[in-house]
């Protein structure tokens, strides 16, 4: 598999759809931020395509050139290979709820163990824990001349973190679980997915301009992002889910 460049200074380094960037089909996508110079990792995928993963990045930079890994929530498509990355020396930074739940690998907080027995991962797969560094909603994270902005998130999964990055394509947002292309969001019947804080992110993130929309899953949005949050919010403004992303079958 290959690193794919999706934007002038952004490459797709991982997922578990995409066929050219593919590590391992429980793996969220992940984004590497490079700016020829410096950058970061948006998310480490499960921990399941950590080789592939690794090797991708190094088609576009030095992995140890990264100023850290930046994790949206502690669900484990996300959040799994945040252990790697530690053993690779480099720095992982989520949401101070995220950052407690790894550090002893909490599958109960994580909702990991619930996936497991829902057959979403391997029955031998386990969350391994990780230190990470707090990262708080409105907080700026700069490396070189990559600046990105962490925004509060939270509905789809308490501590979940989403981050703005403006440049020459205009804003960009990185929304890990949060929004999809479409509008569309991600429902799940687990105990910290809160459909009113939900509609309070989607509402505000409506209102940040943004140009390019690179989910965690699914379809990138490379223009005229802002239709598919005024989609969401627009529906939620209205007392009424968005669509799903997650199939019902």
């Amino acid at each position: 598999m290959t690193a794919v460049q999706v934007l002038d200074d952004v490459w797709l380094v991982g997922s578990g759809t995409h066929e050219t960037a593919f590590t391992d089909p429980h793996d969220c996508h992940c984004y590497l931020i490079w700016d020829g110079e410096s950058g970061f990792l948006i998310d480490a995928g499960s921990g399941l395509g950590e080789q592939t993963w690794l090797a991708n990045i190094e088609q576009v930079c030095d992995p140890f050139r990264l100023d850290s890994v930046l994790i949206t929530h502690y669900h484990a498509d996300h959040a799994g290979g945040a252990a790697t990355a530690r053993e690779l020396g480099l720095q992982v930074r989520g949401h101070p709820l995220t950052t407690q739940a790894l550090l002893t690998g909490d599958e109960e907080r994580t909702q990991v163990a619930r996936a497991r027995a829902a057959g979403i991962y391997p029955a031998d797969y386990r969350l391994r824990p990780a230190t990470l560094e707090p990262i708080r909603g409105g907080q700026h994270v700069r490396s070189g001349d990559v600046c990105l902005e962490a925004v509060d998130a939270p509905g789809h999964s308490d501590g979940h973190l989403v981050f703005l990055l403006h440049g020459t394509r205009g804003t960009v947002l990185f929304s890990g679980d949060c929004l999809f292309a479409g509008g569309r969001v991600s429902l799940q019947a687990i105990p910290d997915c809160r459909l009113d804080l939900y509609a309070t992110t989607v509402i505000g993130l409506a209102d940040r301009g943004v140009d390019v929309l690179l989910p965690g899953h699914g379809e990138l949005v490379l223009e005229r992002a802002r239709n598919d949050l005024d989609r969401a919010a627009a529906t939620f403004r209205r007392l009424v889910p968005p669509e799903n992303v997650l199939p019902a079958d």
